[in-house]
């Protein structure tokens, strides 16, 4: 029955041709009128807004990172090691987030002025690069997500709620 399509998508061109017609058809549409295999591929998933996935990155307690980090970091296989990556530029993220050891030329930790447009501005501009593919938090957490066969959002979501489990994970037991 397949070949039968694809004998109808090939030979509809010549057919189009011969009857005189300019415009040749769609061979999605061809096979669909005789009820073919052929489905028009899926739209893209839309991609999460920066915000969201900003807050997920955000809700981590940098504590529990650094924790992880040491047993990715005592542990030291090829996964743990992409994870130890991963959660070093996670932490050092929410840190520059939050200002920590911002100082002032004294060396004192300064106060966030009121009002502070310039300085929210720069807390977004920070967003922004942390957020892009090259950014050091999104270029030590691809190979993770990746092997995890995760999207950014799914790793980040998974990691931040604790909704974590094996199966979860990707990982079967044959």
């Amino acid at each position: 029955m397949r070949s039968f399509f694809i004998f109808i998508l090939l030979l509809a061109p010549s057919l189009a041709i011969a009857q005189g017609k300019t415009r040749l058809p769609d061979p999605l549409k061809v096979a669909a009128e005789f009820g073919g295999a052929i489905r028009r591929p899926a739209a893209a998933a839309p991609m999460a807004a920066p915000e969201r996935l900003w807050k997920k990155i955000q809700a981590a307690n940098a504590a529990d990172l650094r924790y992880a980090k040491a047993l990715a970091d005592s542990v030291g296989s090829p996964g743990a090691k992409l994870r130890s990556a991963c959660y070093g530029a996670w932490i050092v993220t929410i840190e520059q987030a939050q200002g920590v050891g911002l100082q002032d030329t004294s060396g004192n930790a300064p106060t966030p002025p009121e009002p502070h447009a310039f300085s929210s501005f720069e807390q977004l501009a920070e967003v922004a690069d942390a957020l892009q593919p090259t950014g050091p938090l999104m270029a030590a957490c691809a190979p993770s997500w990746t092997a995890l066969r995760l999207t950014a959002v799914q790793f980040f979501t998974l990691a931040v709620t604790g909704a974590v489990g094996l199966s979860a994970l990707g990982i079967a037991i044959p």
